[in-house]
Order: structure tokens, then sequence, then C-alpha cells
């Protein structure tokens, strides 16, 4: 058994060369950029890439390099379960619809007339966001009919960008106070008003679509919990100061006490059904139980360094330090041995 690893900044890939190394695994180097990489992988039997939405030309390539591998017969992370709906809201929305998986109300609509007819009869606030996009970015809460009949008009015409400058703006200057981020960070935001970031060249404006959710109140948190195959680990991640968004937030606890079995017990039911290698759910709670908002095969590695332990899925604990990253690369040899019997 031999694994590629593409290694980009800030992704999984230095957990998982460390860990190849400290283990003797077969392993080496590959840029998934290049042009003959098909080719490359001729000598590799596994694919591991971390990709990442804000990455321009991730966002351009990745699913579809993934998918041509995986359907050559190589193992690759993320598969296709794993892939298909990352960084993609509306697809998220009919996958936990078919597979009655309890949520927020969902809903998207193609053109103006029919956003209007449901804008005259729904309750407000309701949240609305673009299909891409992590950390809380592209989500907003629309208050009236009039403001989202206007965000219809602009998404029905001209369209909306992919990056919030204004939002940008705010939350350097609210992370630079926090200590996380550098004065030459705001700067850099308030040049985004004028020039786009990276990935806002190659995708261009939202357009054609709107997509909403409903609002649960009385929320001052929301609840990470993430599954890998048999395991899972979770964070409960608190609001922005008067603010209803917890994503990217930096306001994170790790007690094990937060989390409740039900909340566990439902992450194993719902990573069975949707069948990934690895999964990221987001949860938010009404009259006591979870309701799952989002999901995503990737996270931010530093986040989740001081979690106290992990869950096995029959909700036992296992305190201490773990390594996640490990627990992919081991379900992807398991995979591998058992095809080859």
């Amino acid at each position: 058994m031999r694994i590629a690893i593409h290694d980009n900044p800030g992704s999984f890939a230095s957990k998982w060369i460390e860990y190849c190394k400290d283990n003797s695994i077969d392993f080496g180097i590959v840029n998934c950029y290049d042009t003959d990489i098909m080719e490359q992988m001729k000598s590799f039997d596994i694919l591991l890439w971390h990709h990442q939405q804000s990455n321009p030309t991730d966002y351009f390539m990745a699913k579809k390099l993934l998918e041509a591998l995986e359907f050559s017969g190589k193992l690759v992370f993320p598969d296709h379960n794993t892939n298909w709906h990352f960084d993609d809201k509306v697809a998220q929305k009919y996958l936990f619809e078919g597979l009655e998986i309890r949520t927020p109300e969902n809903y998207v609509f193609y053109d103006l007339k029919s956003l209007k007819k449901f804008a005259k009869s729904s309750s407000y606030p309701i949240v609305w966001k673009l299909k891409g996009g992590s950390g809380s970015r592209n989500v907003k809460l629309v208050k009236n009919e009039n403001e989202l009949i206007a965000i219809g008009q602009k998404m029905f015409g001209s369209g909306i960008r992919e990056y919030d400058a204004v939002d940008g703006i705010k939350e350097a200057i609210r992370r630079y106070k926090m200590g996380k981020k550098k004065m030459i960070d705001i700067f850099k935001a308030i040049a985004h008003l004028v020039y786009p970031v990276k990935y806002e060249r190659m995708s261009g404006k939202a357009w054609g679509y709107v997509y909403l959710q409903e609002f649960i109140p009385n929320n001052d948190s929301d609840y990470r919990v993430i599954v890998i195959k048999d395991k899972a680990f979770a964070i409960k991640r608190y609001t922005r100061p008067n603010d209803f968004r917890a994503s990217g937030s930096g306001y994170i606890e790790y007690k094990k006490e937060l989390f409740d079995n039900e909340l566990l017990k439902t992450s194993f039911e719902i990573a069975s059904k949707v069948k990934t290698q690895c999964i990221a759910f987001d949860f938010v709670y009404r009259d006591g139980k979870p309701l799952l908002v989002e999901m995503s095969y990737g996270y931010r590695k530093e986040g989740y360094y001081a979690c106290e332990g992990y869950w096995d899925s029959s909700l036992n604990w296992h305190s201490g330090n773990f390594n996640p990253y490990q627990w992919i690369i081991e379900d992807l040899k398991e995979t591998f041995l058992n095809l080859k019997k």
C-alpha cells in the first residue's frame, strides 16, 4: 500500500505526513495541480487531499480530480460520499430531506416570483445564506419581507459577491481585538472593498437562487461534532457578541459534560446514513432536541487540539490525547486490505 499526500498549508496534510513517517508507512508528496497527476497516481494506491473552499484552484478542480481517481479504482480522501455535498448548503438541503434528518426548515427558490410569494407569508427573522462559505461567511439574518425581496432582486439580477468585504473588515477588527489578527490583516480586509479575494475571481458572483433557513431562537452557541467512522469528538462554539452566528467566533469550550448522549447518538446515526469518511456536524437545539444546521468534511485543526478525549460509537468515553488524522489513514488502510482479499 502506497499513499500520496497533497501537502497544502493549513490542511490535514502535516499530520498525515507526520503519522506516516512515525509509523514507516510508504508515502510520497504529490502536487494535485500537476497536469500529469493521473499518471503520477499510477504508482500510488491512495490519495489524501484536504482541499479547501477558500483556495480558488481547489474550488475549481478538486472534486473533479478526486472523482476521476475514485472512478479509476483508487482510494481517495475525501471520497464521493464525503465530498459531493461539501460547501454546498443547497445540496445538503436535498440530502437532509431525502434521508429525513431533523433540521431547521430549509427553503430554496430559483425565481423572484416564487420568492416574493414566500416572503409575504414567511415568519421573520429568517436566515439567508449563500450555498458556500465557512466561518459564518455569507450568512445574514433577514428581519422582514422588504429585506428578503431586496436580496432576491440582487440574486436574480446583478448577483451578490461571494465575499462580503464589509463583514470581512468587521471580522478582522473583532479578531484583532481578541489578539488573533494583526493590524495588517485589517488593512488587507479594507483592500478587499475594491480588490476581490482570489476565490471570488474564479467563482464570480452568486446568482440565480435564494437559499433560506429557519431561524432557531434562544441559542447562544452551536455544537460541532466530528465523526470519523466509529469515533467522535466535539466542541461548543459560542456566538459573537450581539450576533447569532457561532461558526468562526473563536469562543470555544471543550468540557465533556457539555455534550449529551442524544447529540452524540444523533451524530453517529447521521454519519451512518450519509456514509462519510469524516464529517463535521453543526447543531443547534430546539425544545431540548438537536437540529442539524449543516455539515462539512473539513475543519481547522487548531480548534480541536484542546479536546479532552473522544467517544466511540457505543458512547463510551476515551479520555486523553488522540489523533483523528491517524484514524482517516487507518480507515483507508482497512478498506484497502479488504479489497485485496
